[in-house]
């Protein structure tokens, strides 16, 4: 189990931000021995789950790692039913649309429908997102059971903006009302010159399953342009929920989106 523990370990010190590290990092940050860590990346080197550069020797994560996530991928009921319906939003407002799901204490990006424009918000499939500092994550969050909502707040709520909401009562009064309206929309409150409306996406027993996310970038969409993308989210968000229950036509008739 501790072998099986350290390669999940070790599998995640590589990211965006550090893509390839070297034996003796790692072996520091797992507080393991050299001889440990060289005998896991062999193993993972075998199962070309890690690569190493031939010039540098450094080690990065290899194209085993896409095999397993493209088989779990595959798996999610969202991605039978939602891309038709993404671009069919893409092509209504003319932004980024993302289908985000929940994991832990953040959000990630399953699938994503860029902007024609040249200037456009991107979005990178599997990108990681805090739950309550976007549109998208506060209607992921919003929709999750009080106990799991109170482990975010407890965990710390990291200020990314002037806009950003961190205290835990302002925002689960905030939540309370996407709840109501079952959408939302957020300002500056991740990256600043970026707005965001989302709606959650319900599977066929009710639960929440994600969230279809509009985001733009300012001035192109300013404040008073974001009641109109959390609508244009909800209706998206409900059409994927109609489909996947076998419903052709499942709209309700919702109350105007909360804003902030």
């Amino acid at each position: 189990m501790k072998t099986a523990r350290n390669t999940l370990r070790l599998l995640r010190q590589f990211t965006r931000a550090e893509p390839e590290l070297g034996v003796s990092e790692l072996a520091r940050r797992l507080d393991m021995d050299r001889a440990g860590v060289h005998r896991l990346l062999r193993a993972m080197l075998a199962e070309r789950f890690v690569e190493q550069d031939s010039q540098t020797r450094l080690y990065r994560l290899g194209l085993g790692v896409l095999d397993v996530a493209a088989v779990r991928i595959s798996q999610h009921g969202l991605l039978n039913i939602a891309p038709p319906h993404l671009e069919r939003l893409r092509d209504e407002v003319g932004e980024t649309v993302a289908l985000l799901v929940q994991d832990g204490q953040q959000a990630v990006c399953l699938a994503v429908v860029e902007s024609r424009f040249p200037v456009r918000v991107g979005y990178e499939i599997g990108e990681r997102m805090p739950l309550h500092a976007s549109a998208g994550g506060q209607v992921l969050l919003a929709n999750l059971p009080e106990p799991e909502r109170r482990a975010v707040y407890a965990a710390g709520l990291a200020r990314y903006t002037p806009r950003t909401v961190t205290d835990a009562d302002a925002l689960e009064a905030h939540l309370a009302q996407i709840r109501a309206a079952r959408a939302g929309w957020a300002e500056d409150s991740y990256y600043e010159g970026i707005v965001s409306a989302a709606a959650p996406v319900m599977d066929p027993k009710q639960r929440l399953a994600g969230a279809v996310s509009v985001a733009a970038p300012m001035p192109r969409r300013i404040a008073a342009d974001l009641p109109e993308l959390a609508s244009a989210a909800r209706r998206t968000a409900e059409a994927i929920a109609a489909e996947w229950a076998g419903q052709p036509d499942g709209t309700q008739r919702l109350a105007t989106p909360h804003s902030r």
